[in-house]
């Protein structure tokens, strides 16, 4: 459980870290020119959304089991 945890986790570190620190940049130099989102920041942020939901359900079942 631990183990997934981890994963989790990581993939909403990781996730978080390519948003703010490429996504937000990239999406104020275009600003202007109406582009379609690029594939490397849909992919941060389902890594955001899976990551916090993967360690929030692993806790879940670690409370109920505890």
């Amino acid at each position: 459980m631990k183990t997934l945890r981890y994963i989790g986790s990581s993939a909403f570190v990781l996730g978080l870290f390519v948003t703010i620190f490429a996504g937000v940049p990239w999406h104020v130099f275009v600003v202007e020119d109406p582009v379609p989102v690029p594939l490397w920041l849909q992919i941060a942020i389902c890594l955001i959304l899976g990551g916090i939901l993967l360690v929030l359900v692993t806790v879940a079942i670690e409370q109920e089991m505890g």
